[in-house]
């Protein structure tokens, strides 16, 4: 809701049309509520992206113990602790920016400050939405990289020694595990744009090339629009209910019906006939004259 507004309202250069252009004032208006939620799902997210890693982490190297640790009740309150932090940590945001006596958008007098800007929007920022994170993603994640590479091994050599497959279960998490594994690492290519920009400012010319403010305001919406297309990727039940709700449920569906249809229907019919069979011994046994 900012970002093209705010690229209409900047091709407007004349103070007289810029004041009577309802998209400059609708980017204003917004600006001072949207821009302080952005930055406190932003924090959101980020962490969010932690405990996701936290769970694949406790998933692979502690499958017993995430029956207990990793459960619906204690999901919910991470989830609820990581948003009200978020809110309590950007909350100074919502002081950041006001509107003028003409409607426009303004910075604040906290806003304008060097010590806030330099302890809490530098340093404070970098510690706790990059510095911590990352170094928390990319260790776990490389343990669990690991340990999934021993697994497939291992799984390898059970499947060629005895020719006996993994359950499902231990399929599922694995796939679950790379999934996760794949969006943190897109995150953190997504997420380091922003991060050098921070430094750029601080440390350096603001105006040295200044396309590199866009691209990673566009890797951002990247990184959060490719999650849609990683669960699809990853998970058959997401993607059906996925193509359901775009009006296509047909699209991987064949005459015989799906991959996982067919298996079921197969397995049913199987059971089906296995039960019809011992039913048919039982009553030819029951029938059969005892013995004298």
């Amino acid at each position: 809701m900012i970002y093209p507004s705010m690229h209409q309202c900047s091709t407007i250069h004349e103070t007289e049309q810029r004041l009577n252009s309802s998209v400059c004032h609708f980017f204003w208006r917004v600006t001072v509520s949207i821009f302080p939620l952005s930055l406190i799902a932003q924090a959101g997210s980020v962490w969010t992206y932690v405990a996701v890693t936290v769970d694949r982490f406790i998933a692979v190297c502690f499958p017993i113990k995430r029956r207990v640790w990793s459960t619906r009740s204690n999901t919910i309150t991470v989830l609820f602790v990581i948003t009200f932090i978020s809110a309590i940590f950007k909350l100074p945001s919502f002081f950041e920016v006001r509107l003028d006596h003409n409607g426009e958008v303004e910075p604040t007098e906290l806003r304008k400050n060097e010590f806030y800007i330099e302890f809490y929007l530098f340093y404070l920022y970098v510690t706790f939405i990059q510095l911590i994170p990352w170094t928390l993603i990319i260790f776990l994640n490389a343990i669990i990289i690991h340990k999934v590479r021993l697994a497939y091994r291992a799984q390898e050599a059970m499947v060629h020694n005895s020719g006996k497959l993994n359950t499902k279960r231990e399929d599922a998490e694995r796939k679950v595990t790379v999934m996760a594994t794949v969006m943190t690492m897109i995150f953190i290519i997504c997420n380091i744009p922003p991060g050098i920009n921070y430094l750029v400012d601080r440390y350096s010319n603001p105006t040295v090339y200044r396309q590199r403010i866009p691209l990673s305001n566009v890797l951002v919406c990247v990184n959060s629009a490719s999650n849609m297309m990683i669960y699809c990727v990853f998970n058959s039940r997401f993607r059906r209910a996925a193509l359901k709700l775009l009006g296509c449920p047909s699209f991987f569906s064949s005459r015989h019906g799906s991959v996982s249809t067919r298996l079921t229907r197969e397995e049913t019919t199987g059971m089906l006939r296995s039960r019809v069979a011992t039913y048919e011994n039982l009553q030819r046994s029951m029938e059969m004259p005892a013995a004298c």
